[in-house]
């Protein structure tokens, strides 16, 4: 059974293999945020009721303080890995493009085409050369 995928604008004309590529690191990018953003509320909130409590420290369980830490590391962790995979998204998105543009000026006529007497590349478009004025094979 096949199931069809709502295509991302920015994906548009990619191969289905970069697009399942880009909707996973997409997809990571959005769960490595969402863990941030709980474990900074949690561990924000730890912190806060030990420091506002800070009277009756002593009654306190130290474990309090280390879940607080905790929950603070693990949400600057994921912070940085859910913004790394948005980034690495649209890294790969402008590779692409780059890629593209290389490969077709690499593969155009017009960049292998050079002139028969003087070898200096020229438009195909061109009926002479325009650096030394001999006629294009072409003519």
């Amino acid at each position: 059974m096949s199931t069809t995928h709502r295509i991302h604008p920015h994906d548009v004309g990619l191969p289905e293999p970069i697009i399942r590529k880009r909707r996973r690191s997409r997809r990571l990018g959005i769960i490595m945020l969402t863990i941030a953003v709980f474990t900074a509320i949690a561990g924000w909130f730890l912190f806060g009721t030990s420091l506002f409590n800070s009277i009756h420290i002593q009654d306190q369980p130290a474990s309090l303080a280390i879940f607080a830490y905790g929950f603070l590391v693990v949400s600057g962790a994921t912070l940085v890995l859910g913004f790394w995979y948005l980034l690495l998204t649209q890294v790969e998105r402008l590779a692409r493009i780059v890629d593209a543009a290389e490969l077709e000026e690499l593969t155009s006529p017009a960049a292998s085409l050079n002139c028969v007497k003087c070898h200096q590349a020229m438009d195909a478009a061109h009926r002479f050369c325009p650096h030394c004025g001999a006629p294009t094979t072409g003519s």
